[in-house]
């Protein structure tokens, strides 16, 4: 054990066996079960209370007052019902509850008001409204909460500071040290408050108090012991891909349970538990009962999950209330049924829709209508546990969880940019500039955290993840330990062992009558044309097949796609049916931002900030057409939007396609195509070839190609050009020069040959060398070789 658990086991010891009147509370939720089981082995007998400190100050404010804590589950629920009755005009209850809950929580612990913020001169009078808005919500809901005999202890920063520490209550660790927990925290007498001592290099283990923010000041505030590293036992690693960090754990795991002795143990700590899919699927779950898998999994990303979630977007379709009893039921008979066939965390999957689906009926009566967007909103955040035991030789844990224990091994990661140390929260009011002693309690919080589990393994990896696919890169943190302890990052990376002789079969799909059939009627559009003649392989799937990549893919491109999808369709209204909104177009675009059509993109996290980029981009473009006296986007030049075209290549190839825009500029009807980007090289004309020309000879198509034979087909059109709005006025607009349209029939005539010899082949073959191979997302269909791993950052 750790010194200071030593010492209040010691304590303990003194009323043995019979503990029942200590109380031992621990700074974070995540060390109760450890301590529990820590007292449980060393001493046994009647056991104390054991309890984090958000159930200890719950437990005090109930004393004080007639009242109930709100459940952890129930507080995003009751706060929901809270906006429903309280504003009846708000559309979306469980939306705006969601975004304000830890907003208005952080502002009431770091207790945030117009008196307190630094720099509230530079407010606009916009700004104090909706700070004094967002305040009297949190007020307005703390009084409605106390009417039913209820509170959240983050809203009871006064009741907290009434709470006066007991001589047989132990507290261990230290929590953020909030304005009212720093109050209370004061107030422990020191033999009744047990903080491991962090670890540091020698150097800043033996100087005073350091002169920047870290856990060594924190610790010595309260009179804490820090540790000297004396030739410590610790790497650094810089994990080359985060495939990387799969492999790495099966190794160190394998390598540790053939080594260890009866009672060594491994701590697997991660920093980052959005990891923890990739590693328990790919790794962890191997092992079987070796791994005590003590951090969450995503309850939305199992069967059960996604079953209710199809049931819920299946009720919203048809307007009906789902029924959340029916599936606890069904699920409660499927457990039964197959409990001993079904994996571990597929069980414990099934016993959290139970338990969710039970909560969510529960609150049918309460919230109504609105039940279906709570449900959404707790789905996302619902997680569960896979049961394993405390005493399993490898102990995976999350940030602040192996309190007490010691370790023969430690792996500590991913020490990446943005995830050590964790940004602290920030939202409107909540920053560094308005709140800055929350980003000092918040390093100072998870440096201690850190460097107490560094102290508490006989020998540790810290690794960081290199990945520039996917944007993770080594934090400065990582660099100051190893400045610290003097010891350089060694780069690791992992790949599959393959012969000297590459021998990899290329997979296909093999032609025969049926398939060519399908392939000669097809009504091929523009983007399904592209993708047959760049990747055969990826058409057959893509479009017949109809194979769309894993959900855990999407990332910020589905965000600008569908905001692309946005913009057209305000582009499309602004130009036909609201005309009259096109010298004041801002209230239409709010309109439908926030119409029933649009509920899939505003509901997506993050967005809004994809909303105010997209406002801007239309209000400058506004303003230059303005200036410049040229009308093009906000024009009422529309002869049509979204005209549908059809025609035939070569006369035996269906296409068929929708034009943005049929405008008439300057007498002339023009296709025009809005892209909602910046101009790609790809799209730049070459001055040596044409489009046509550079299709004969390397049969790549240009994008420009896709104009060409939209005017082609569109008989009433003469011209054709893009427009790209996330662009400057200089390179906005991209006409198609005159000699490229009069070609636009030989180029439809080299594409239909084309097409005959793919359609005559043996097969549809992947196409390895083509430009959508490097952004592909189903390269796992095709075997690329390296398909996962970064390599000169091209994929």
């Amino acid at each position: 054990m750790a010194p200071d658990s030593e010492k209040f086991i010691a304590l303990l010891q003194e009323d043995h066996p019979d503990l029942s009147g200590w109380t031992v509370v621990c700074a974070s939720e995540r060390a109760v079960d450890p301590v529990r089981h820590l007292i449980h082995g060393r001493l046994g007998g009647i056991l104390p209370r054991v309890e984090g400190l958000h159930a200890y100050f719950n437990r005090k404010i109930s004393e004080q007052k007639p009242w109930h804590s709100v459940p952890g589950d129930e507080a995003l629920l009751t706060l929901i019902q809270f906006i429903a009755e309280s504003f009846p005009g708000e559309k979306a209850p469980a939306r705006r509850a969601a975004a304000q809950l830890p907003l208005i929580t952080r502002l009431a612990e770091y207790q945030v008001g117009r008196q307190t913020i630094p720099g509230s001169d530079r407010f606009t009078p916009a700004q104090w409204e909706q700070l004094e808005q967002t305040l009297e919500t949190a007020e307005g809901f703390r009084r409605w909460l106390s009417r039913k005999n209820l509170f959240l202890a983050e809203l009871e920063a006064g009741r907290i500071n009434e709470i006066l520490p007991g001589d047989r209550e132990i507290f261990i660790g230290l929590p953020e040290l909030t304005p009212p927990r720093e109050k209370f925290y004061r107030k422990i007498k020191k033999d009744r408050l047990f903080i491991d001592p962090p670890l540091y290099g020698p150097e800043p283990a033996a100087a005073g108090l350091l002169p920047f923010d870290s856990a060594k000041n924190l610790a010595r505030s309260f009179g804490a012991d820090v540790w000297a590293a004396r030739n410590p036992d610790i790497e650094f690693l810089r994990l080359a891909g985060l495939h990387a960090a799969a492999d790495w754990v099966t190794l160190e795991v394998s390598r540790f349970l053939g080594e260890r002795s009866e009672t060594d143990r491994l701590m697997v700590c991660l920093l980052d538990e959005s990891l923890t899919p990739l590693l328990w699927n790919r790794s962890l779950r191997w092992f079987g009962n070796a791994v005590n898998l003590a951090v969450w999994l995503p309850f939305s990303a199992t069967s059960a999950g996604r079953r209710l979630s199809a049931q819920i977007n299946r009720a919203a379709q048809t307007g009906r209330t789902p029924d959340f009893r029916g599936f606890a039921a069904a699920s409660a008979a499927e457990l039964s049924a197959n409990r001993q066939s079904y994996i571990r965390e597929e069980s414990e999957a099934l016993e959290a829709a139970i338990s969710l689906s039970t909560l969510l009926d529960d609150w049918r009566g309460r919230l109504g209508r609105h039940l279906a967007g709570a449900a959404e909103k707790l789905l996302e955040a619902k997680k569960f546990r896979v049961t394993g035991s405390r005493s399993a030789p490898v102990q995976v844990v999350g940030f602040g969880q192996a309190s007490g224990e010691t370790f023969r091994r430690g792996l500590i990661f991913p020490v990446d940019s943005g995830i050590m140390p964790a940004p602290p929260f920030e939202g409107p009011f909540l920053n560094p500039v308005h709140v800055p002693q929350m980003r000092k309690n918040v390093f100072e919080y998870q440096d201690l955290l850190f460097r107490q589990m560094l102290a508490r393994c006989g020998s540790v990896v810290v690794a960081a993840v290199d990945d520039a696919v996917r944007e993770r890169t080594p934090g400065y943190y990582l660099s100051l330990l190893c400045e610290e302890f003097e010891k350089p990052a060694m780069k690791v990376a992992f790949r599959q062992t393959t012969p000297d002789k590459r021998n990899h079969v290329t997979p296909f799909i093999p032609m025969d009558e049926p398939l060519r059939t399908r392939l000669k009627t097809f009504p091929y559009s523009y983007s399904s044309l592209s993708k047959i003649l760049a990747c055969p392989f990826l058409f057959y799937h893509q479009y017949i097949l109809r194979v769309s990549p894993p959900s855990f893919m999407d990332d910020d491109e589905k965000i600008n796609l569908q905001m692309g999808t946005f913009i057209h369709r305000f582009l499309q209204q602004i130009s036909t049916d609201r005309k009259d909104r096109l010298g004041d177009w801002g209230p239409l675009f709010d309109e439908l931002w926030e119409s029933a059509d649009n509920e899939a993109l505003r509901s997506m996290e993050g967005v809004e900030i994809y909303r105010l980029n997209a406002k801007i981009i239309l209000q400058e473009i506004d303003e230059e057409e303005r200036a410049s006296g040229r009308r093009i986007l906000f024009a009422d030049n529309a002869i049509s939007c979204e005209k549908e075209f059809s025609g035939a290549m070569a006369g035996r190839y269906s296409i068929t396609g929708r034009s943005d825009r049929l405008a008439l500029l300057e007498g002339n009807a023009e296709v025009i195509d809005f892209k909602y980007s910046k101009k790609r090289n790809d799209f730049s004309l070459s001055p040596r070839e044409t489009v046509l020309e550079r299709f004969q000879k390397k049969g790549i198509l240009h994008p420009a190609a896709q104009l060409i034979l939209y005017r082609h087909f569109i008989p009433e059109a003469k011209g054709a050009r893009f427009y790209f709005l996330k662009e400057t006025s200089k390179n906005r607009m991209m006409e198609m020069p005159e000699k490229e349209l009069d070609a636009a029939g030989e180029l439809a005539a080299a594409i239909a040959d084309h097409l005959d010899g793919i359609i005559q082949g043996d097969a549809l073959a992947p196409g390895y060398d083509s430009r959508e191979c490097d952004y592909c997302r189903l390269q796992s269909l095709c075997g690329k070789e390296g398909y996962y791993r970064t390599a000169g950052g091209n994929r």
